[in-house]
């Protein structure tokens, strides 16, 4: 059996922040969790509620299979420990049981926050077409409220990149 076949992520998902994210360019894994590299490999973000994994995770939103998370605190916290995982150039690994409906709901907010502006379709064009697998899932991207995300992102992001505004923000 090939284990590095194994360890393959579903896709990649490209996020450019722009100028008002301070010039970062992103690439975000999705996949089945239980294919996640190992917390020393990259940062992991499971968003099944299943069960725990073993491997151990670096942020959690405990999803059930093909709903919506029920938790908007845990959600905003693993939104924001990602991007400061990312911009900070940790490889970073989202997943749930196939990688497809709850990782692609997560990747979605990720690239919404990101100022995407459809980014259900941005996930299924540039991660994988089965991304976000419900209605409800596309529902609760549509209407979720990124606009003080965005904004700790904007600042968050050039923190990292002036030194100057790291010290006064951090």
């Amino acid at each position: 059996m090939d284990t590095q076949h194994q360890l393959e992520p579903n896709g990649y998902l490209p996020l450019d922040l722009g100028w008002r994210g301070g010039f970062y360019t992103l690439s975000i894994a999705g996949g089945p969790y239980d294919n996640f590299p190992g917390r020393d490999q990259a940062f992991g973000v499971c968003v099944r509620a299943e069960r725990v994994p073993e491997g151990g995770f670096d942020a959690h939103v405990p999803i059930h299979d093909f709903s919506i998370p029920n938790d908007r605190l845990a959600l905003d916290m693993a939104i924001r420990d990602t991007f400061r995982a990312a911009i900070r150039g940790r490889d970073v690994y989202v997943g749930c049981m196939g990688g497809w409906g709850r990782t692609g709901l997560f990747l979605a907010l990720l690239a919404k926050t990101a100022g995407v502006t459809d980014p259900v379709d941005y996930v299924r064009e540039y991660y994988h077409p089965r991304a976000v697998e419900t209605k409800p899932q596309a529902r609760f991207v549509e209407s979720f409220d990124a606009r003080e995300l965005q904004k700790w992102l904007h600042l968050f992001a050039w923190t990292q990149r002036v030194p100057f505004l790291r010290m006064i923000y951090s």
